[in-house]
């Protein structure tokens, strides 16, 4: 059950950590510019949110497979095999978690009120300080939310975690994977403590969320 534990928590501090440079620089890029198939782009960005986990799992399956379209070559140049290891997990846990960060990070950049960045800019501001002392901390709270909400989905994974990574234990077997299969095998005092883990986590995480959004409507309501 520890082993379970630290995975899920080694899983979900990785990939939260790479979701949130991927998602946020393409959610300042799309922010900041328009292009053609823009749209298309975005859609394709946000849409593992709205796919169910299974179909999600088989696509990675189909493409980092041994032989998928992407796997076969690292496996066949470096001897790697992706699939059912703990990084199968972690890839699988960006997958679902950039949606997310992208989401609540371009909402964070699109409260930043043009006003404020055209003052800067007559003030002799460059664009990096702009970014840096103006966009950024002004669009943390969406920023942080996506992070917040982005841990929470990736402790969560289960669907497509099974099918891409397994469960292995020791090596792939996360908290949700090990809930099911106790739950399976009648093990059900193991699941019920892990089910508490896990409930506590998410708790305090939206609680954490639902403050940040009560602070950032008394702040537009002043």
């Amino acid at each position: 059950m520890i082993e379970a534990i630290l995975l899920s928590l080694k899983v979900t501090v990785i990939a939260v950590f790479v979701t949130f440079f991927i998602g946020t620089a393409l959610a300042y890029v799309f922010h900041r510019n328009n292009f053609k198939f823009k749209n298309i782009i975005e859609t394709l960005i946000v849409l593992p949110m709205s796919l169910p986990p299974t179909v999600i799992g088989y696509i990675l399956l189909i493409l980092i497979g041994r032989r998928g379209l992407i796997g076969k070559y690292f496996y066949e140049w470096f001897g790697w095999n992706i699939v059912f290891s703990w990084k199968a997990a972690c890839l699988v846990a960006v997958v679902v978690t950039i949606p997310l960060m992208y989401q609540n990070a371009k909402l964070g950049f699109d409260n930043v009120q043009k006003e404020i960045k055209e003052a800067a800019k007559v003030d002799g501001a460059e664009s990096f300080q702009i970014l840096r002392y103006i966009i950024f901390p002004m669009a943390s709270k969406g920023i942080l939310a996506g992070i917040l909400l982005s841990c929470i989905r990736a402790m969560g994974e289960f669907g497509a975690t099974l099918i891409v990574a397994g469960n292995i234990p020791g090596q792939t077997q996360t908290i949700p994977l090990l809930i099911y299969f106790s739950i399976e095998s009648g093990e059900i005092k193991k699941a019920n403590i892990l089910i508490i883990i896990i409930v506590i986590f998410s708790f305090i995480l939206v609680m954490v969320i639902n403050r940040l959004i009560e602070k950032e409507g008394k702040k537009q309501g002043e």
